[in-house]
């Protein structure tokens, strides 16, 4: 046996290389997907310009890095590996607490110096930006109320706040801690009579006390259950403010279960081979109660991620007319019209809606809005034709800067669109994000008299 040791040694290196080869060209096994959002290299294409300059070597290399055979397998391999031997993750977003709790490193980072860093070192500057968006909102609201439309903050506690003990030693975050967005900007509502309901000291209450999980050991956002419930006070909160009854949810049949997504989101985008040992969680029905007497509002929701578990399953469409959806007032979703912001009306947007929520949580409100307050407020007090006026003016002035024109003139040629073109698009966006650079009567903390002649 010893003596035919290296030919079987030899034959199996062979055959194992065989079957990877096999695997990549024809893909015949078919294998679980990772878990997670990953951008894979392009097929690279062969031409006598990228050979020449070795791009095309490159590529191929980029390549077969995402795209050899039993690449979903041997990853998964690995990253148990990590996990069972070394209680390492393999994901540079979700770190291990203590016992199978996971946080995301944003939170973890958060907790230990502030996500302000993210953003920026000087906590002047910090402090400029929250408080201007803190500005901004007392504006919209103050301005939406002249036509009988509510605007408020929903404040989500992120995971880390409530649950800081199963957080992981600190052995990387140094810096001295920062502003932290949710003390800043809760502390300006207060000053400045913004709506805003705030779930923080609520969660922090209820921890020790209530029946079901608040959040899970391996979700990144609250629970289902607990995001149910919590919509159920919005929509109470909605009622006194727009002093109207609305259709309340009913939730029902309490039961533990395995745990279901989103609940453990944290965990897939591990992709370990074998499930974590974790209880299991409780969940419910949702559903509405029957009353003929209730308004039916048009409720536009902007905001973060922890919205999904209440558009997922809540069924909406029993308590509000319409209900879109702006994730980070990017994308739009539950509305067959829409599929970007970039597509939307915002005077017909603010006009059309009775409720606007901006839900954010502790770690998002560092980017709190996505500019949704500034386009609002400049449309608020705007009209279509001045802005219009006031982006070409800009545009022009813009044109006298080199740099500026240079960057729009490589994109005009990437794009077959003139300069000038290029250049009122940049003076719009620039309008939509900073009005009040550009506006002097937006500046400071009085309410501006213009107002927008076409709503």
């Amino acid at each position: 046996m010893r003596e035919h040791f290296h030919k079987i040694l030899f034959v199996s290196t062979i055959a194992v290389l065989m079957l990877l080869l096999v695997q990549t060209v024809t893909g015949v096994f078919t294998l679980k997907p990772l878990n997670g959002v990953t951008v894979e290299a392009e097929k690279p294409k062969l031409t006598l310009k990228s050979y020449a300059d070795c791009s095309f070597q490159a590529g191929v290399d980029w390549y077969l890095k995402d795209h050899f055979g039993f690449r979903e397998w041997l990853i998964r391999f690995y990253n148990q590996y990590l996990w069972s031997c070394f209680h390492e993750t393999n994901n540079a977003t979700v770190m291990r607490g203590k016992g199978n709790w996971l946080f995301g490193e944003k939170r973890v980072r958060d907790h230990y110096e502030s996500l302000m860093y993210n953003y920026t070192s000087d906590t002047t500057e910090m402090k400029r930006i929250l408080e201007t968006e803190a500005l901004r909102m007392w504006k919209v609201q103050e301005l939406l109320k002249e036509y009988d439309i509510h605007i408020f903050v929903e404040i989500n506690p992120s995971k880390h706040v409530i649950f800081p003990e199963y957080l992981p030693k600190n052995r990387t975050y140094t810096r001295p801690v920062g502003v932290r967005a949710y003390d800043y900007l809760k502390k300006r509502f207060d000053a400045l009579g913004v709506n805003y309901i705030d779930f923080v000291p609520v969660f922090k209450s209820m921890k020790d006390t209530v029946d079901y999980p608040l959040f899970t050991e391996t979700g990144a956002h609250w629970s289902n259950i607990a995001a149910w419930y919590s919509f159920d006070s919005i929509v109470r909160y909605m009622e006194h403010l727009g002093n109207q009854n609305l259709v309340n949810l009913d939730i029902y049949g309490k039961h533990h279960d395995e745990t279901q997504p989103p609940d453990n989101d944290l965990e897939l985008v591990l992709n370990l081979i074998y499930p974590l040992k974790t209880p299991q969680n409780m969940y419910a029905a949702v559903g509405v109660d029957k009353d003929s007497t209730a308004a039916k509002p048009n409720l536009l929701t902007v905001g973060d991620s922890f919205f999904w578990n209440i558009l997922g399953k809540v069924p909406l469409w029993d308590i509000f007319q319409s209900n879109p959806y702006w994730f980070y007032n990017s994308s739009i979703h539950a509305d067959p019209a829409h599929k970007s912001t970039s597509e939307v009306d915002m005077e017909q947007e603010l006009m059309r809606n009775d409720y606007i929520m901006l839900m954010y949580n502790t770690v998002t409100l560092y980017q709190f809005s996505n500019s949704f307050l500034s386009s609002a407020l400049l449309h608020l007090c705007y009209d279509k034709a001045t802005i219009d006026s006031m982006a070409r003016n800009l545009g022009e002035n813009l044109s006298h800067d080199p740099q500026q024109y240079n960057e729009a003139l490589q994109v005009a040629k990437e794009t077959k669109r003139s300069v000038k073109d290029v250049l009122y698009d940049k003076a719009l966006e620039l309008l939509q994000t900073e009005p009040e650079k550009y506006t002097k009567e937006l500046e400071g903390n009085k309410m501006p008299t213009s107002r927008n002649r076409d709503l």
